[in-house]
């Protein structure tokens, strides 16, 4: 009976995504992604957001109905660099960013309860709606004409605290609401995944104590949702201390038929550095705070590194001061953390990953300007442009039959 539903799910799959061009539907198979002949696929590619501030205003300054056009038109620019295989770049993913700019309503006033993208005092139900249409869905075409597959992930980023039934939650259950009954996005599900929160901290039962089974309350109304509207697609569920942490889900495990875990990865985190890179610790420490990586895909959906460069530094996530780098928010060298990291990829042969944005894989200036596509940072061995450049290739050329 299994393999017969999952049969029928396969073929919803290629039926659902018929308009997608000649992307193969991908579901999850075990602790791998898989298509529709069963072959193993790994993501790889980078991170946007139509954000006019971190697209270095090459499009415009605003975000509204004048702007929708230019806005597009830059995302085609960047698909067709990041895809363009004759001059090296080998992305297959693109994770895309709702961004709040878009769905906060510009008239309303903040309610002051958080600060920055983790305040949806102003988020619109009516500006998700009218971008969705206008906007994000014709990015996720353009990606996906490119070839590659798409990754949405909500509107900012996770208030610090969360408790089970609050309103950041409930907000959650609203954004998800209305793209999974959204019939393009229901015909798109097997080649866009959706990736739940971006970065919970602190998540915690309603009465504020903390348990082993407070992730999976948080997370498993939202898949359950999402399912009961019918988007059938990847999910992408995330975990504590900004995705780095999973060890409660393999006791308290999402319950649904199609997902993956999606894990965040920068220099300092898992106890590796340019200090301390040996391979096996990092593998050992992936493991013991990932543990899902045995059991379901993973895709990082944020990493970054580049080497120290004299600066005045800045402070990281945890508040502690980091030493100035090329223009990456993670600082560390390719030849020490970056190769330790390589080898948690190699080690564990169903993580996919995507750089935290654009201009740390390739030279976009360079690219807008010439039309020649380089790694980010003027190739520097020790940036993780050039080494993914050469890394994506690699996972490219290196597919699972």
């Amino acid at each position: 009976m299994k393999d017969r539903l999952k049969f029928l799910l396969i073929v919803a799959l290629v039926t659902l995504t018929a308009s997608a061009g000649h992307l193969p539907p991908l579901h999850v198979s075990g602790n791998k992604l898989c298509d529709a002949k069963g072959r193993t696929v790994r993501l790889h590619g980078v991170m946007e957001t139509p954000n006019p501030y971190f697209n270095s205003h090459r499009w415009g300054y605003n975000c509204d109905d004048s702007s929708i056009g230019a806005c597009i038109s830059y995302f085609d620019k960047v698909c067709t660099a990041i895809t363009d295989k004759r001059q090296g770049a080998y992305c297959n993913v693109l994770r895309l960013h709702l961004d709040p700019c878009w769905t906060n309503d510009p008239a309303l006033k903040s309610d002051n309860k958080e600060r920055g993208e983790a305040d949806i005092s102003r988020f619109s139900k009516a500006r998700l709606a009218k971008y969705l249409d206008s906007l994000y869905l014709p990015i996720i075409q353009t990606a996906l004409r490119h070839g590659l597959y798409v990754v949405v992930r909500p509107p900012g980023v996770c208030p610090h605290n969360l408790r089970v039934g609050d309103d950041y939650q409930k907000y959650l259950e609203t954004v998800w609401g209305m793209v999974a009954q959204h019939a393009d996005f229901k015909k798109l599900s097997g080649v866009v995944s959706l990736e739940l929160a971006n970065e919970p901290v602190d998540v915690r039962l309603a009465d504020g104590s903390r348990s082993p089974s407070a992730l999976h309350d948080y997370f498993q109304p939202i898949v359950d949702l999402i399912r009961s509207k019918g988007f059938t697609g990847i999910l992408w569920i995330p975990g504590a201390g900004y995705q780095s942490q999973y060890a409660d889900y393999a006791s308290h495990p999402i319950t649904d038929s199609n997902f993956g875990y999606a894990v965040h990865v920068y220099p300092g985190w898992y106890g590796a550095s340019d200090e301390h890179c040996d391979h096996d610790a990092f593998i050992r420490q992936f493991y013991q705070q990932v543990p899902v990586v045995g059991f379901k895909p993973i895709i990082v959906t944020e990493i970054d590194w580049s080497p120290v460069r004299p600066g005045a530094g800045k402070r990281n996530e945890f508040g502690q001061w980091v030493p100035s780098n090329l223009g990456t928010w993670a600082t560390a060298s390719t030849s020490k953390w970056g190769n330790a990291w390589k080898a948690v990829l190699d080690h564990y042969s169903n993580i996919s990953m995507t750089l935290s944005g654009t201009d740390v894989y390739m030279d976009v200036p360079c690219y807008l300007s010439t039309g020649k596509v380089r790694p980010a940072f003027q190739g520097n061995a020790e940036a993780c442009g050039a080494a993914c450049f050469e890394w994506y290739r690699e996972m490219a050329k290196n597919k699972s039959r």
